[in-house]
């Protein structure tokens, strides 16, 4: 062989070197590259299910926010309820300044009264003829 036909072969086997070492870093950007693929499915598998477990957790806050308004609502209304049953129930006890004259120690609505001014002097609570007169303005309003 001459030269010239070595140094082509020498050239043509460096230059085969060259795309040898060229198409094992297209290969493995390839692979980098499908793998980077697979971990970004992946993060937006992840993603799109933290949306729907979101969406789903915020459906039922809404569904529990609901029932704890009405269950409030109804609470409200028992509470209501209950305060004037008290009411009118308490007003049957004795001392809550409603006359019965059913009850056995009042002996009638002409001694009540006296006995309840003799149990207000009695608790050291001034009668209103004993209060003294307070300062108002001119819409009655204390000053």
């Amino acid at each position: 062989m001459s030269i010239v036909e070595e140094e082509i072969q020498k050239a043509q086997e460096e230059r085969e070197e060259e795309r040898h070492k060229h198409c094992q870093l297209l290969e493995h950007l390839e692979a980098e590259k499908a793998d980077e693929a697979s971990k970004l499915q992946l993060a937006i598998t992840a993603r799109d299910a933290a949306l729907a477990d979101n969406q789903r957790v915020r459906h039922e806050i809404c569904e529990l926010q609901q029932q704890l308004e009405s269950t409030n609502a109804a609470l409200q209304d028992q509470n209501t309820i209950d305060a004037l049953q008290n009411r009118r129930l308490a007003s049957y006890l004795p001392g809550s300044g409603v006359i019965h004259a059913d009850w056995a120690e009042q002996s009638g609505p002409a001694t009540q009264g006296h006995d309840v001014l003799l149990s207000l002097s009695e608790s050291n609570v001034p009668l209103p003829s004993q209060q003294e007169p307070s300062a108002t303005n001119q819409h009655g309003s204390l000053v």
